[in-house]
């Protein structure tokens, strides 16, 4: 995933490719789990209430898919009150120029409320596009469970808008 940088302008840490976070445990709690499935309008009982998720042969309430953002920003609450440098920061994503690109989540299995799962970010890469005007980073992130193991993993690109820094 690299690209030519000759010429280009590089605000990426591009030394940066192949490191990974600091591994995060994030508790699942019951009640961020039921306020996010209301928040997205979620109708399904077994992302609401423990009874029913139990019923239906799970152990808590089900996360709705979506979950992994919430786990996501918690990782990051985490990472800035260790001080300990995310993701973004690890790159030296600028945000001034920063665009948010292409995502996709592949799901291994359920989280359920009262899992304590382990959140890691890893620096794929990096590549250029459109002639140099944009550079991007190549980000993966797990979610696993110590037993059950990966149960999310998603991959995304963030890209820095280089239109007009080269002349700078």
């Amino acid at each position: 995933m690299t690209g030519s940088t000759e010429n280009a302008v590089c605000l990426f840490d591009r030394g940066t490719a192949g490191q990974t976070t600091k591994p995060r445990d994030i508790v699942i709690e019951r009640l961020r789990v039921t306020l996010f499935s209301e928040a997205i309008g979620e109708t399904n009982s077994i992302h609401l209430r423990r009874d029913a998720a139990r019923a239906a042969g799970y152990p808590d309430v089900v996360a709705p898919p979506t979950f992994g953002t919430v786990i996501d920003m918690a990782a990051l609450q985490d990472t800035a009150r260790d001080g300990d440098p995310d993701i973004h920061q690890l790159i030296k994503a600028d945000f001034r120029f920063l665009l948010h690109g292409e995502e996709k989540y592949t799901y291994h299995g359920p989280i359920f409320a009262g899992d304590t799962v382990t959140h890691q970010s890893t620096v794929l890469g990096f590549s250029q596009a459109t002639g140099g005007r944009i550079e991007i980073a190549h980000l993966q992130t797990s979610i696993a469970h110590p037993e059950r193991g990966l149960l999310v993993d998603s991959r995304r690109a963030l890209i820095h808008n280089l239109k007009g820094l080269a002349s700078r």
